[in-house]
Formats: C-alpha cells, sequence, structure tokens
C-alpha cells in the first residue's frame, strides 16, 4: 500500500516505504498500470512523476537558497543523472532566474554488471570522461542515486585534489538505506555528506528517471521497484 503525501512532506527528504510514496488522487493512468503488470521484469511503481516534480521544484529552491540568483555550476554523473539533471537545471531557472553552467563527469564502479548482494568491499572507481576546467568553481554533484558511496567518496576527492574546486555539495536525486551494509562500508557511508537528497528508499533494486536495470528503464518517468529474482 503506497503511503499518501502531504504538502508539508515535500519540503524534507521523503521516506519512501516499500509500497511507495504517492499524492491525494494521483494514480498513473490505466494504460501505464496494466503496462507494469504485464512487465515480469518490474516490481511496483514507488514514486510516481508529479512526486519526483514536486521534490525537484523544492531541492531547486534549497539550491536558489544558498546558492542566490548567480550562476551555479552543476556536475551532473552520467549517465543515471542527466534527467534529473536537466529537471533540476529548469527549475532552478524558473524559481530563481539563476543561470546553470552544465559540465559532465563519468566514472565506471560496476561496469556493465548489476551489484549483487554481498558485493560491498572497496571497488576501483575509474574516471572515463573528465570534466573541462572547472578550477576555482562552486561545485554542486548532481547524482542519481547514493547506494555504498564508492563513486561519490571517490569523485570528491578528486575534484577537490585535482580539480583544484573552490568548494563542493552533493544533490542527489535518491539516497539509499543499506541493508546489513560491512563496517568499511559504514564508515564510508557515515563520512559522505549529501547537501540535498530528494527521497530515501529501501536497499532494492530500482530504476526509472534516468536511472537503469541492465540498460533499461531509463526512460520512465516515474521510479520503480525491479522484481529481482527475474534477473538472477
Amino acid at each position: 500500500m503506497s503511503f499518501i503525501l502531504h504538502e508539508y512532506d515535500f519540503k524534507y527528504t521523503i521516506n519512501v516505504p516499500p509500497g511507495g510514496v504517492m499524492e491525494i488522487n494521483d494514480n498513473e493512468t490505466p494504460l501505464i498500470e496494466e503496462q507494469i503488470k504485464a512487465d515480469k521484469r518490474i516490481d511496483k511503481i514507488i514514486i510516481p512523476e508529479s512526486v519526483i516534480a514536486r521534490r525537484v521544484k523544492r531541492l531547486a529552491s534549497e539550491i536558489i537558497r544558498d546558492y542566490g540568483n548567480k550562476n551555479i555550476d552543476i556536475l551532473v554523473v552520467l549517465t543515471g543523472a542527466i534527467i534529473f539533471a536537466s529537471d533540476l537545471g529548469r527549475a532552478i531557472y524558473t524559481i530563481g532566474e539563476a543561470n546553470v553552467n552544465y559540465h559532465l563527469v563519468k566514472t565506471s564502479v560496476y561496469g556493465g554488471d548489476i551489484k549483487k548482494n554481498g558485493d560491498e568491499e572497496n571497488r576501483e572507481v575509474r574516471i572515463l570522461m573528465p570534466p573541462g576546467n572547472i578550477s576555482g568553481r562552486d561545485i554542486i554533484i548532481v547524482e542519481d542515486i547514493v547506494d555504498q558511496g564508492f563513486t561519490l567518496t571517490w569523485l570528491s576527492g578528486y575534484l577537490l585534489s585535482e580539480k583544484k574546486i573552490n568548494s563542493l555539495r552533493i544533490c542527489s536525486l535518491l539516497d539509499k538505506s543499506l541493508e546489513n551494509p560491512s563496517d568499511n562500508i559504514m564508515k564510508q557511508r557515515d563520512k559522505l555528506r549529501i547537501d540535498y537528497a530528494g527521497f530515501r528508499i529501501t536497499d532494492r533494486w530500482i530504476a526509472g528517471y534516468g536511472i537503469d536495470t541492465a540498460d533499461t528503464f531509463r526512460n520512465l518517468p516515474f521510479i520503480i521497484t525491479v522484481n529481482e529474482e527475474y534477473y538472477k
């Protein structure tokens, strides 16, 4: 059963229960519901499109509050964050009339494989596409999801030490609460500060809104949980 959100919920990071969240009278169209039920790869919709849109606007307001109406430098972590970063940038302009400078970076941790349960010790992060000249800038990393924290921990150090940025904040659409993480992962996550977080989710495979599972579902306008048994 989905949790019904109220107006005040959108002001803070939204905790998403296993059954998902929704607004009052906010249901996906019958056609979409039928498509979801017919796809054996999909479990359910846990964050509808309208809920994402409202929370993204709130995140944009928080960024405008902290940075004001000036040039805002966003570093988009490819590929999962492209849709989120696009909507966030448009919301920043609509709310604060601030210009957004987009910078891109692509890293690799898991390669083309789906992350397996227990796969939680130190993993090598490789940079596939470095950002351009961002030295001296105040950077906001825009990420799709914070999981075990390998990418953001490595990327933060890289930007501060090698790219010589002036300051760093992190904005993530999703913040995953891990089940039974190792001590090393817990220490890593505890050190990682997420300045702007849209939703806090349980430890499930998810996809949609730019996020993929096995290179599928990025184009969905909502967030789904994936039927893990299908991929095992």
